[in-house]
C-alpha cells in the first residue's frame, strides 16, 4: 500500500486533534491578529519532528522573516462573510450635489469657472445681461423711491394734523398711500430674490443703478464643477441649468445586483471596490435596490465611499465585493496565508526553527479570510504575506528530499 506524505501528515494531525479534544476549541476566543516574529517561538503539537523528517521543514530565524515581510497571524475566529462579486459605475454623492438653474433669460457675457474647478460658496459662476432682470430692478427703484416719497408725506400730513393745521383726511390719505408704497416695495424686493440677487445684492442697487441688467450667477455650495452649459454670448432662456457642482469629498457607487443575490444584499454591508491601478477603497451599502430593471434584471443597489484623497471621479468603473454576512468560523487564517504546495493546499506553520508546511483543508472562504475545518489548532501562528518565498523553499527541500532517496 502506497502511504503519501499527505496521509501521514493527516493522520497524526487526527490524532493530534483528538487528543486536545474540546479545549482546543474553547479555550481561544480572539480574532486574527498580527503578532511579531519571535525566534523559537512556535507550537508543538507531536507534530513538528513527523515535517521535519519529511524534509519540509524550513530554517528561518526572526531576523530573516522580518527582511522577508513576512507576518504572522494567530488562527481563530472570523467572520467569513459571502462576497457578492459587482462591477460599478462612481456617480457624484446626490446629497451633496447642486444644480445651478437660472431663473431669468438673458445672454451670458462672462464665464468664470471651468469643467473640474474647485469652486467655494458666493463664487462667481458665470455673468448674465438679462433684459427682465433689468425691468425687474428698474421696477424695485422705482418702488423704493416711492415708498420713501410716501414715508416723509407722511410724516408731515400726521405733523400738521396733530397740530390741526390740517384735515384728519389729509392724514388718513397719506398713511393709506404710505402703506400701498410699502407694500409695494415688498413685492419687488420679492421678485429680485426670486431671480437670483441676494440681498446684499438688492441693497446696493440704488448705488449702481447703471447695471441694471447683470446678473452674476454664484455656486450655493462648496465643491467642483462637474458640468457646465454655458458659453460666452450665448442666449440662455429661464430655468436653463448652466452648471452642476458637487462635493467629491464622498461618492456614490452604484451597483447592479441581480435577483438571485439580492436577498443577500443589506443596508450597511462593508463594500470593497478596486479601480484602475489596483486602488482599493472600503464602503458601505447604503440602498439595497428597492426595484429591479426590467430590461436587466438587476436591482441597483448604491455604496457610498470616502474619497477625501480624490482619486475617485464620477463616470469612473470599479470591480469589488459586497460582503453580505454570515456566521464567524471558529478557526480562520488570512486567505493570503494559503498555498498550493504538492497538489495539497497548505499553511506554513510557525515552529522553532522556522516554519513547517502544514495540509489543510478549507471551507468557506472569502477574498479575506478561510475557514480551516481540518489541520490547525487554535492559536497557532501562521505566516502571511511573502508566503510565495516559503513555498518556494519548501519545494526545494521537498526535491532534495526526494533526490536523497
Amino acid at each position: 500500500m502506497n502511504i503519501t506524505k499527505k496521509h501521514v501528515l493527516i493522520g497524526v494531525s487526527a490524532i493530534a486533534l483528538l487528543l486536545a479534544g474540546g479545549f482546543a476549541l474553547t479555550s481561544f476566543t480572539g480574532t486574527p491578529k498580527p503578532v511579531a516574529a519571535k525566534a523559537g517561538d512556535g507550537h508543538d503539537h507531536g507534530e513538528g519532528e513527523e515535517h521535519e523528517e519529511e524534509g519540509g521543514a524550513i530554517h528561518m530565524d526572526a531576523a530573516t522573516i522580518t527582511r522577508s515581510k513576512i507576518t504572522l497571524v494567530e488562527a481563530g475566529p472570523a467572520p467569513v462573510s459571502r462576497d457578492i462579486r459587482v462591477m460599478g459605475t462612481v456617480v457624484a454623492d446626490a446629497d451633496r450635489m447642486v444644480h445651478v438653474t437660472l431663473r431669468v433669460s438673458g445672454i451670458v457675457t462672462e464665464v468664470h469657472k471651468r469643467l473640474g474647478e474647485p469652486v467655494q460658496p458666493g463664487d462667481v459662476l458665470l455673468v448674465l445681461d438679462s433684459r427682465d432682470l433689468a425691468e425687474a430692478k428698474a421696477e424695485y427703484l422705482s418702488a423704493l423711491r416711492q415708498e420713501s416719497l410716501a414715508a416723509t408725506t407722511l410724516s408731515r400730513e400726521e405733523g400738521l394734523w396733530r397740530k390741526q393745521v390740517s384735515a384728519e383726511q389729509d392724514y388718513l390719505t397719506a398713511r393709506a398711500a404710505a402703506e400701498t408704497a410699502a407694500i409695494t416695495l415688498a413685492a419687488t424686493r420679492q421678485r429680485l430674490t426670486a431671480l437670483g440677487l441676494s440681498p446684499a445684492e438688492i441693497k446696493g442697487l440704488d448705488k449702481q443703478p447703471f447695471s441694471l441688467g447683470r446678473l452674476e450667477v454664484r455656486s450655493p455650495v462648496a465643491g467642483r464643477v462637474i458640468g457646465r452649459e454655458a458659453v460666452r454670448g450665448e442666449l440662455l432662456a429661464a430655468e436653463k441649468e448652466v452648471f452642476s457642482v458637487a462635493d467629491l469629498s464622498s461618492v456614490w457607487v452604484e451597483l447592479p445586483v441581480y435577483a438571485a443575490d439580492l436577498p443577500a444584499v443589506k443596508e450597511g454591508q462593508p463594500v470593497s471596490l478596486t479601480g484602475q491601478g489596483g486602488r482599493i477603497v472600503e464602503g458601505k451599502v447604503i440602498a439595497a435596490g428597492a426595484t429591479l430593471d426590467p430590461q436587466t434584471g438587476a436591482a441597483r443597489v448604491v455604496a457610498a465611499l470616502d474619497n477625501k484623497d480624490g482619486i475617485w471621479r464620477p463616470g469612473d468603473f470599479g470591480s469589488g465585493t459586497i460582503q453580505a454576512g454570515g456566521e464567524a468560523a471558529d478557526i480562520a487564517v488570512p486567505s493570503s496565508a494559503l498555498q498550493v504546495l504538492n497538489g495539497d493546499t497548505v499553511v506554513f506553520v510557525r515552529n522553532a526553527e522556522g516554519f513547517e508546511p502544514r495540509v489543510v483543508e478549507v471551507g468557506r472562504r472569502n477574498s479575506r479570510f478561510a475557514e480551516i475545518t481540518f489541520g490547525l489548532f487554535p492559536g497557532e501562528q501562521v505566516a502571511t504575506g511573502n508566503t510565495f518565498l516559503l513555498k518556494a523553499e519548501a519545494s526545494r527541500g521537498e526535491a532534495s528530499h526526494s533526490h536523497a532517496h
